[in-house]
């Protein structure tokens, strides 16, 4: 088999390179479903929380800073947070306030979203396994996402406050949490009171307002419902449900998605074009290999599955190929395709990558069976195979 594939080299070059692009483009898009999905199931599960709520006019803030990371800081008042806790349906809320750090800190590249936190009522940050460290904080401590650099028991400096790193959590798959560092609101009005004189740029946060509320809800309790009560007796307010923010993932992954598959049929379709005009210029070669098979003794039935072969070989090593770069590129840019995509991204649980592999590898051999079509169908009709056929006849 190798030995006719590297007869064909111009045919089997062709049709590796078209299902490396065809399986990568296949590969790609169950990736980004299933990891996007993952992510947002990690995350939301990490919060603890049946319903989120924001300030109606920093929505699209709150949905960002949650599924991306990317830092916000907006607020409503505290006096309307607490009321969220005596709504019917209600069984715990808890208030956050976002702070937006400056760029080029020694932890990070980017911006960093602090979200500070009233450890008395919190319910997010219980200890969980695999976190390193205490998930419980005292004054001035700090506790950091999973993509912060920085190791228990070393420091932080934010808006010229020192924090000491008592936790590090474990990845979630959320950006918003995995890029986000937890600190009292206490500490948080220490930091931006002196801010003034130890910062390059001073950080206002202002008294008796939080900027968003997470809600555990009573046992039965309907999500929609309480959802509805509270925008009702809180004006002012919208809500987040994980629903939502899979609504949200699902349309920034559509037109990605879609992309990726019209391509993938592109390539199949121009891998027809390509590998018919390679198997015209092939057809003398081929005929006079089928020629000498036959003068071997070599039966049709042989011939046929040796062309069959050959084709869902260089197809096969295509497929292989274009699934391993594609899986190596979307693991070594995870974070950049989360933030341009705007999603929650984490690698998919073992199943899954099997099930995306396996589903990649079948499309990929149907269009390869489809593809082998009109060289066969050539050979067949060819004079050296009706040649081979009659032989066998008057055998």
């Amino acid at each position: 088999m190798v030995r006719n594939l590297k007869s064909h080299q111009c045919r089997a070059v062709a049709v590796i390179i078209a299902f490396t692009l065809i399986a990568a483009t296949l590969f790609s898009a169950q990736y980004l479903d299933s990891g996007a999905a993952e992510g947002l199931d990690h995350g939301t599960a990490w919060l603890h929380a049946d319903l989120m709520v924001v300030p109606d006019r920093s929505l699209s803030e709150g949905e960002n800073s949650l599924l991306t990371g990317a830092p916000a800081m907006f607020f409503f008042n505290d006096t309307d947070s607490r009321n969220i806790s005596r709504i019917l349906g209600v069984a715990n809320a808890s208030p956050e306030i976002l702070v937006a750090t400056l760029s080029g800190q020694p932890c990070c590249s980017d911006f960093v979203q602090i979200i500070a936190i009233d450890p008395a009522n919190d319910f997010s940050m219980i200890p969980r396994p695999g976190n390193n460290g205490s998930t419980t904080l005292g004054k001035d401590d700090i506790i950091i996402g999973s993509l912060i650099n920085g190791s228990v028991g070393s420091d932080l400096w934010f808006y010229g406050h020192t924090f000491h790193i008592t936790g590090k959590l474990r990845p979630t798959g959320m950006r918003g949490i995995d890029y986000a560092a937890f600190i009292r609101i206490e500490d948080a009005y220490t930091m931006a009171d002196g801010s003034g004189q130890k910062a390059a740029q001073p950080l206002e946060i202002p008294r008796g307002k939080v900027s968003m509320v997470l809600v555990q809800l009573d046992p039965g309790a309907d999500p929609q419902s309480v959802g509805s009560l509270i925008q009702e007796q809180i004006p002012g307010t919208r809500i987040l449900t994980p629903n939502i923010l899979s609504t949200i993932v699902s349309r920034h992954l559509s037109g990605i998605t879609l992309i990726l598959e019209e391509i993938a049929v592109a390539v199949a379709v121009l891998s027809l074009v390509v590998l018919g005009v390679i198997s015209i210029m092939l057809e003398r070669q081929m005929k006079r290999e089928v020629t000498l098979l036959g003068a071997l003794g070599a039966t049709k039935s042989f011939i046929l599955r040796l062309i069959l072969a050959e084709s869902f070989s260089a197809s096969v090593i295509g497929s292989v190929v274009g699934i391993c770069a594609a899986a190596v590129i979307l693991v070594s840019f995870q974070d950049f395709i989360a933030v341009s995509l705007q999603i929650p991204l984490s690698i998919p649980p073992p199943l899954t990558l099997m099930f995306a592999v396996g589903s990649t590898l079948i499309l990929t051999l149907v269009i390869s069976g489809i593809t082998s079509l009109y060289p066969t169908i050539r050979i067949v009709r060819s004079g050296a195979y009706e040649n081979i056929r009659d032989a066998e006849k008057k055998r």
